[in-house]
């Protein structure tokens, strides 16, 4: 997913870089596969995929830049400087992060100790924005969340490509040149520090996910950028019909480019012990062209809302005051309405 897209610099035209230079540790490993995969010759790997998706008439150059360790000696530097426009890979792999004995490089074994990238990758990217007046676009490996705000202020866009699997290289080339515009959403919410979080001395969930959590998050749960942007207008607002929550939305695409919208919807609960603050209850991916609009039906079976009644030893509906949020993700409130169940 999209993290980040200044200025709308992407999707890449590309007529306006003829020079590109592919960089970092990730760019060129098998770093896309992650930790559980079977190995064949057919993986593409993200300078690769960058390579097949360009004209001939396009130079395109890779060098791995830095490794995870040395924080001062660089590669890629003066080539950056001769090209248009630079992709810089950086991020994780299974040896940095992963299960006890996989994790056999990362600093704490499998228990992570922060949410920090690699220190190394982070000075290289430093330098590659000192080094440069051309556009940085980085792309980020990781099964987890990762601290982005280490980066941000180096990069014009950032590319979140987790471990995307055998066709990651071609699939990226898609989403920067504008074959597809990216709809994906986090599927984890990006906090900003552990500190932020209570420590694990027990299996209380209060105060994390987006169920609990009540501070100032880096990225939201279902947050994500879009190459094109989207306008919601109501149909018909909420009505309980036999036994379900009914409404419906307009959404229209208002930009230049076609693209996917994930419409998300949530349930605020009543300010009760032990109920979430809210919980993702409806969504509808939508493909829509641009300039186009297209209607979102969504339902909500009142039996959603139940909650285990522990002293009863059942299943019940909590009486009192709920909201409903549409929106585009955990904190995003497009429209919101009451609903008194009693």
């Amino acid at each position: 997913m999209l993290l980040k897209n200044d200025n709308h610099i992407l999707p890449l035209d590309k007529n306006k870089y003829p020079a590109i230079v592919v960089v970092g540790p990730n760019a060129a490993s098998l770093a896309l596969l992650g930790s559980y995969h079977g190995v064949n010759n057919k993986a593409v790997s993200f300078v690769e995929g960058i390579t097949n998706a360009v004209g001939a008439g396009t130079r395109v150059e890779y060098d791995m830049g830095c490794d995870y360790k040395d924080r001062a000696r660089f590669g890629g530097i003066w080539a950056a400087g001769n090209a248009n426009i630079s992709i810089a890979v950086i991020g994780l792999t299974p040896v940095y992060e992963g299960e006890e004995g996989d994790a056999f490089l990362a600093d704490g074994g499998a228990g992570r100790k922060n949410l920090s990238l690699p220190a190394a990758p982070i000075a290289y990217l430093k330098a590659l924005r000192n080094g440069t007046k051309t556009p940085l676009i980085d792309v980020i490996n990781a099964g987890r969340a990762v601290d982005v705000s280490a980066i941000a202020a180096y990069t014009d866009a950032i590319k979140m490509a987790w471990y995307p699997g055998e066709e990651g290289g071609n699939t990226l080339a898609d989403i920067l040149y504008g074959k597809v515009s990216p709809s994906g959403r986090l599927p984890v919410t990006f906090y900003n520090s552990f500190d932020d979080l209570p420590s694990y001395s027990g299996y209380s969930m209060k105060g994390r996910t987006y169920h609990y959590f009540i501070g100032k998050v880096l990225y939201s749960f279902g947050f994500g950028f879009s190459h094109t942007n989207f306008d919601y207008t109501w149909l018909k607002k909420p009505v309980v019909v036999k036994d379900s929550i009914s409404f419906s939305i307009k959404i229209k695409n208002t930009g230049k480019y076609d693209g996917g919208e994930v419409v998300q919807v949530y349930v605020h609960y009543p300010g009760q012990p032990g109920m979430p603050m809210k919980e993702l209850k409806a969504f509808r991916r939508l493909q829509i062209h641009t300039h186009d609009e297209v209607v979102a039906e969504l339902n909500i079976p009142l039996t959603e809302l139940q909650k285990s009644d522990t002293e009863k030893n059942k299943w019940k509906i909590n009486k009192g005051n709920y909201k409903k949020v549409i929106g585009t993700d955990a904190i995003d409130e497009r429209f919101t309405t009451p609903l008194q169940l009693n």
